[in-house]
């Protein structure tokens, strides 16, 4: 009995020791800082978010910013600053603001302000390389 209780201690503790510490914090990956504005008809964007999807060959997560009352935004991967290095989809989602009705409504979708293509990663024409120099990347929506 008392083996078995060791035994169980022994794996609990080895399984323990091999998880990685500071789980999900992102310092592995290689970021890149981007920032940048978007501008729609000439005119700054005064909300939304501005969206990096890797393409093939690009590891790491999606990455998001959100477009402050001037246009601009800067990118952040989970909580850390940044844009894996490599090759991006961009997209940029900016939807009317909800009456609080809407809000209170579940099956309710904001309509877009921007045309549709560009919130639809296989239809968007905007892609970045991020190279890990402090990136501006200035959006133009047409």
């Amino acid at each position: 009995m008392l083996d078995t209780k060791f035994a169980i201690s022994a794996c609990l503790i080895g399984a323990m020791l091999l998880m990685p510490i500071g789980c999900g914090s992102g310092s592995s990956l290689d970021l890149g800082r981007v920032e940048g504005t978007v501008t729609f008809g000439g005119k700054p964007l005064e909300h939304g978010r501005v969206v990096f999807s890797p393409e093939k060959g690009t590891t790491g997560p999606q990455a998001v910013g959100n477009i402050q009352s001037d246009g601009s935004f800067r990118m952040q991967t989970g909580q850390h600053d940044g844009v894996p290095l490599g090759k991006h989809v961009v997209t940029v989602h900016c939807r009317q603001k909800p009456t609080p009705e809407q809000e209170r409504d579940m099956a309710f979708i904001p309509k877009s302000l921007i045309p549709d293509k560009y919130s639809k990663g296989d239809q968007t024409p905007l892609r970045f390389e991020v190279t890990g120099s402090n990136d501006e990347y200035s959006i133009e929506i047409e």
